[in-house]
């Protein structure tokens, strides 16, 4: 009996043994592969180094880098299509967050050169196979920025809404921005100030500015006029570095006019004027050529300066303290 049991123990030891060998030989025949698949790589032998990738595939159990080599293949073959189907596999079994939102980025340049419908069915499956909300949310936001590339912007707000849903509230303002400028496109000012307004009151720094001026646009495009003018003044005059500077002063210069504040429109032309180019400037002072001819024409002067309260008028109504500090 005693002699049975040694040697089953012998036997087991023996399977371990080989077990381990074969282990170690797999280990190095994959270390093996993938040096040679670098070198074939290296030399663009790139038949010799996809043979390799698929022999290796069949074996290996991190797979994230074997289709990274074939996503890179493609990509230098110029292969669009099957460089992003191995891209979106390569991130499918990343499991590294650096890695995952390096290869994100270089997804979502490959993707922009296939054709519409079939980036949209890869994305479209990337987003169902994705395990975590770091894919998940790359992915949707890679599919909401193809829809808006072909100008499906209620596509594209369904997608946001849908990663509103799994972030946490210091992306969400951007987000919404993103629908908000959607809403523009088409044509749904209303519902595009309906999201504006609780933002624009959280007076955000890092999105202030951008807000005040999609605020602006969904207004002056509804006709809005005064609503209009308030944010475009904010931005005159805390933004004065502003890079729609110029699309600032002109929106200004054309609600002083429509409301018939001429000398105010005038004087905002000046400042436009003087930032504009040889082209710009020549609009722009026949423009003040023209309000000034208005202003000339008309019998009521003295109403250009109803809107201003000259300060002691203010103190009168005790309006402003006596003292500033």
């Amino acid at each position: 009996m005693k002699a049975i049991t040694l040697i089953l123990i012998i036997i087991f030891l023996c399977i371990n043994l080989y077990a381990q060998s074969e282990n170690g030989s797999n280990i190095n025949d994959l270390k093996y592969n993938i040096n040679l698949i670098k070198f074939y790589i290296d030399k663009i032998e790139y038949d010799n180094a996809l043979e390799y990738i698929d022999k290796t595939l069949e074996e290996a159990i991190e797979k994230d880098s074997l289709y990274y080599f074939k996503a890179y293949i493609y990509k230098e073959k110029e292969d669009w299509l099957q460089a992003s189907e191995f891209l979106a596999k390569a991130i499918l079994y990343s499991t590294e967050e650096q890695i995952i939102n390096e290869r994100l980025v270089e997804f979502k340049l490959a993707i922009i050169h296939v054709s519409p419908l079939s980036s949209f069915d890869i994305v479209s499956a990337a987003v169902a196979s994705a395990q975590n909300t770091q894919k998940h949310t790359g992915f949707l936001n890679i599919l909401a920025r193809l829809y808006e590339n072909n100008q499906l912007y209620g596509e594209a707000n369904d997608v946001y809404r849908t990663i509103l849903l799994e972030i946490d509230g210091s992306e969400s303002c951007n987000l919404q921005m993103k629908i908000v400028t959607n809403n523009i496109f088409q044509k749904e000012y209303k519902e595009a100030l309906n999201i504006l307004k609780p933002l624009i009151v959280l007076d955000d720094s890092l999105y202030i500015e951008k807000l005040l001026f999609l605020d602006y646009i969904a207004n002056i495009s509804l006709e809005y006029y005064e609503e209009a003018k308030t944010p475009l003044i904010r931005l005159y005059l805390d933004f004065p570095e502003n890079i729609n500077r110029k699309e600032i002063l002109a929106g200004l210069a054309d609600i002083y006019e429509h409301q018939e504040q001429y000398l105010m429109g005038w004087f905002i032309l000046n400042e436009l004027f003087i930032i504009s180019d040889e082209v710009g400037r020549f609009q722009i002072q026949k423009d003040i050529e023209r309000i000034k001819q208005i202003i000339c024409e008309s019998n009521n002067i003295e109403d250009q300066f109803r809107y201003f309260k000259p300060i002691f008028e203010l103190k009168e109504k005790n309006e402003i303290p006596d003292k500033i500090e």
